[in-house]
């Protein structure tokens, strides 16, 4: 039976300011890599400089990357959903939302300074996911699990410490969703992480849909 790869944390350079792979170019290197749909999950936070521009400024400067990607995509046969990685800047930690829609962050100014019982219940209304990135790694608190969907328990980035073992172990001994991402922002992060089905995954409700039925596999580094 055929495999399906999707890979869950990815950063372009267009709107994140720590990678250094264009839009155009990582499409192409994870169409080599056999990968099916990537889910660009550029940083929404206070570490993107773009403190003296407006809300909506700052969130089309987020969405570049995204609408770059969609285009490339279209032309490789490679799927592209939109999601965003928050870093809250109440615990400095970061967080992946899945299945959202570019309306969800043009509503919600300065949705980095949310607390994050309220972030989660605002996904919830809204159906979205809320999923803590690499829980493990130094500075990072680890979340209430009464106001998180899930664990990153893989993180492919291979600039940071993301003590995966422990995050696995962790992830295992809980109720969560499990997740696993490249945390794309270089070329030695490609194909480092993602979630392997048996369908492919062409949008965000496939996406919602088979993250909250946990039937497929992590991909590990």
């Amino acid at each position: 039976m055929k495999k399906y790869l999707t890979e869950l944390h990815l950063h372009t350079k267009e709107s994140s300011s720590c990678s250094e792979i264009p839009a155009k170019q990582m499409i192409q290197e994870y169409k080599k890599e056999g990968y099916s749909t990537i889910v660009i999950t550029d940083h929404c936070s206070k570490t993107d400089k773009l403190e003296n521009r407006s809300w909506k400024e700052k969130i089309d400067h987020i969405f570049q990357g995204f609408d770059l990607a969609k285009k490339y995509g279209n032309e490789l046969g490679i799927n592209i959903l939109l999601g965003i990685e928050i870093t809250l800047q109440i615990t400095d930690s970061d967080y992946l939302l899945y299945g959202i829609e570019k309306e969800f962050l043009y509503e919600n100014e300065k949705i980095d300074q949310y607390t994050l019982e309220k972030l989660y219940k605002l996904c919830h209304k809204k159906g979205y996911l809320l999923v803590q990135a690499h829980p493990f790694r130094d500075n990072i608190q680890l979340a209430p699990l009464a106001y998180i969907d899930g664990l990153e328990v893989v993180n492919g980035c291979q600039d940071e410490i993301s003590r995966n073992t422990k995050a696995l172990k962790y992830g295992k001994s809980t109720n969560k969703i499990l997740t696993s991402g490249s945390d794309f922002h270089k070329i030695d992060d490609l194909a480092q992480g993602g979630i392997i089905t048996e369908v492919e995954i062409k949008n965000n409700q496939q996406l919602v849909e088979m993250l909250k039925s946990k039937n497929y596999k992590l991909k590990l580094r």
